[in-house]
């Protein structure tokens, strides 16, 4: 584990996981919403049909081993930075970006819920480096830059920090990562701020 901001901020390296084979089930993914979905407006800075529906989604509930390996992971690891004595769920989505696409800034969830969010790295490496920046709320004057590596998982407070990825540059294959939100349990109870749809696309992460 590497702390990138002192208690908001954290990476860890995943090893045991076949991004080939998770590749090849995020553009599965992205594949069914290009049949199904109609195309998103032309201006909106999510960048792909995957992560533009995010929200209709759970990309752990697709069979792949390698979601289970990943998901075993989260488990496992992010115990040791989440607050104590909480039940949390988790939701995740992919984001598939061609050659010259990526997200803009955007940041998911206000300080007062104390949820987290963060990313996997499927395949982000190539000819061409690519990178995900970050804008933390308690440092003004920083731009935090995080070098993307196949395997590794970012993990992060959602405080109000803004975050986005460079433009991909190589052409051989898209990048992909998988995003997730992490939710306590009591933001997720039904209230009129949030919909049983809402609700039903998360999975316990731990409870």
């Amino acid at each position: 584990m590497e702390t990138i901001f002192k208690d908001y901020l954290w990476t860890f390296q995943f090893t045991d996981i076949d991004n080939n084979k998770l590749y090849q089930t995020c553009c599965r993914v992205e594949d069914h919403f290009q049949k199904n979905f109609p195309p998103p407006p032309e201006k909106n800075y999510y960048g792909c049909l995957a992560t533009y529906y995010h929200k209709e989604y759970n990309l752990f509930s697709f069979p792949c081993s390698e979601l289970s390996k990943l998901y075993k992971n989260m488990t496992i690891h992010f115990k040791k930075i989440l607050r104590q004595n909480t039940k949390y769920y988790i939701r995740c989505w992919a984001n598939i970006f061609k050659k010259n696409n990526n997200i803009d800034w955007h940041n998911h969830w206000d300080k007062q819920f104390k949820t987290y969010h963060g990313f996997y790295c499927v395949n982000t490496e190539g000819e061409y480096s690519s990178y995900t920046q970050y804008r933390i709320p308690y440092d003004n004057e920083n731009i935090y830059k995080i070098n993307s590596k196949d395997g590794l998982c970012v993990i992060g407070k959602s405080e109000g920090d803004l975050h986005r990825s460079s433009e991909w540059l190589n052409k051989e294959k898209h990048r992909i990562t998988i995003a997730f939100d992490v939710i306590p349990l009591q933001v997720l109870r039904p209230k009129e701020e949030f919909t049983h749809q809402l609700f039903h696309n998360y999975f316990p992460l731990i409870d």
